[in-house]
């Protein structure tokens, strides 16, 4: 059972000062946001990523980036740099040799914009971003969104599963995000369904209004839903995608322990 964690959690720190921090508080696996990894200030070459990778002895993931880009936008220009922006995090992954790259699907640009011409621009991007992937021997894993938002058209194991029989996909890999469901028993259903399909946790609590809390904050059973998964052999990283504010070596240990204690092992 391997344990990660976003970089994200250290995004005020430089990624491999974040890299260290995440290897001290005792996990196996760091997950590099790609935004982060790339950020002129605070990121670093592939060369120096790979090389602390090997000398923490940490496993990776890769999460597309995210930050100003939409793969599904009505605007050629930035839905072509979206896509661009999304291959060179694959030739990340498969530069750093990591387990997998998460993948956002796109969403509207708002509730106004005409839904078949977004759904268009939703498989064929995705279609190409899965192909480039194969083509580069990486595993994608495509994330649910969040699910209280009107302009989000990926949120369910449904919404996935139709992706993919559209984009004519024999491969269904996920990444679950139990938090962007916000409900426990939604989220199992989703399990039940997606079964062996799920190749990558996002672990967090939430509430309605809130996402990506500390574990044992939110109004999610988190234990069930460490349960129902191991019930369907899943085998990934349990990565945490929690933000706290003024994080620390101390807080990601106190977050561990609790995510370890899911499974009735603090240890």
């Amino acid at each position: 059972m391997l344990f990660g964690v976003t970089t994200m959690t250290f995004y005020h720190k430089p990624i491999l000062e974040a890299l260290e921090m995440i290897k001290n508080s005792g996990f196996d696996c760091a997950e590099i946001w790609a935004d982060h990894a790339w950020d002129d200030k605070k990121g670093a070459s592939v060369a120096e990523l790979k090389a602390t990778l090997a000398r923490l002895n940490l496993q990776s993931t890769i999460h597309c980036p995210i930050m100003d880009i939409s793969i599904t936008s009505p605007n050629r220009g930035i839905r072509e740099e979206s896509l661009r922006q999304t291959y060179d995090a694959i030739n990340l992954a498969r530069d750093l040799d990591s387990r997998l790259i998460v993948i956002h699907p796109g969403s509207k640009f708002s509730v106004l914009e005409d839904p078949n011409l977004h759904w268009t621009n939703q498989v064929e991007s995705m279609r190409k971003i899965l192909a480039y992937a194969k083509n580069m021997n990486v595993l994608a894993t495509v994330e649910n969104m969040d699910s209280d938002k009107a302009i989000v058209s990926v949120k369910y194991w449904d919404d996935l599963n139709r992706l993919f029989q559209d984009m004519d996909s024999e491969e269904k890999w996920v990444t679950l995000d139990v938090t962007h469901i916000r409900d426990t028993e939604q989220v199992l259903a989703f399990i039940e369904k997606a079964g062996s399909n799920i190749a990558h946790l996002h672990l967090s609590d939430g509430t309605l209004d809130q996402m990506h809390l500390r574990i044992g904050t939110g109004d999610l059973d988190l234990r069930r839903i460490a349960k129902a998964l191991q019930a369907k052999g899943y085998t990934g990283v349990w990565s945490l995608e929690c933000f706290i504010v003024d994080n620390n070596e101390e807080k990601m240990r106190e977050e561990l322990g609790q995510a370890r204690a899911l499974f009735g092992n603090p240890a």
